[in-house]
């Protein structure tokens, strides 16, 4: 049996959802802090893992701690979306993708042009809050504080627009993302695996004909999927939107 291109399957898909992972974000320049060197030398300078740093805990009780360590290792790596969201964007703009899925903090897939965007951990231009009067603030407000941002109204500590370690994510914005997911006759994960925490989160939802996994390196789990394709997302994607238009051209020349 043939194996069937990214783009021939988008072709026959009716319905697509993205799941997007973290290789999407490190092509597009971010430093993953789930990088073992990255995590390391984050633990020598605050002498604290990303993890805990990350947390609900540390929020509240050394603000000025997880301020030091958000603007200077989360904020200061705000980079521009990759060719790969860019992809998806023109994916949606034609009708193909219907949603994408992410809990990545850098808003790529929106300000590549996506419109149809579960955030499920938030990001940081967004919701950046009073937990008291919920007055929101700008990321420029953020960055501009003084050791820690706090609310002009009530005087305590902003909290980022973000889900932290230890936080819930929004119930309602998991379910709808669990319908989409459900709704799709194919599954597109794009710089995941099979084994992420958002796949496996998300997949037992799905009902459709064919699960799409797109990444860098071959992974023992990869059989899990129906379709395997290595290769970086930042080259992939742009390549079978070029096909899919292509084809899209021709079955509109035989009509």
């Amino acid at each position: 049996m043939k194996k069937l291109s990214l783009a021939q399957i988008l072709y026959e898909s009716d319905y697509v959802v993205c799941l997007t992972g973290r290789e999407m974000i490190v092509e597009a320049g971010i430093d993953s802090m789930k990088n073992m060197e990255t995590a390391y030398e984050i633990e020598l300078k605050y002498g604290y893992s990303p993890e805990e740093l990350f947390s609900a805990q540390f929020f509240s009780t050394r603000t000025e701690l997880f301020y030091q360590f958000y603007r200077e290792e989360v904020l200061a790596q705000d980079k521009e979306p990759g060719r790969a969201y860019a992809a998806l964007a023109e994916l949606e703009k034609m009708g193909v993708l219907k949603s994408t899925i992410t809990r990545q903090l850098y808003n790529f897939s929106s300000r590549a042009g996506c419109n149809h965007v579960f955030d499920l951990h938030g990001n940081i231009y967004e919701k950046n809050h009073c937990p008291r009067c919920f007055r929101e603030y700008p990321l420029s407000y953020i960055k501009a504080a003084g050791k820690f941002p706090v609310c002009e109204s009530c005087g305590i500590p902003i909290h980022p627009g973000v889900v932290l370690h230890g936080e819930m994510v929004d119930i309602g914005l998991a379910t709808r993302a669990a319908d989409e997911v459900a709704r799709a006759d194919t599954l597109l994960l794009a710089g995941t695996s099979m084994r992420a925490d958002v796949v496996l989160q998300f997949k037992r939802y799905f009902q459709g004909k064919r699960i799409v996994l797109v990444h860098a390196e071959e992974h023992f789990a990869d059989r899990e999927a129906d379709n395997v394709i290595i290769g970086k997302a930042a080259e992939v994607l742009p390549q079978a939107v070029e096909e899919l238009k292509a084809m899209k051209a021709v079955a509109q020349d035989i009509k």
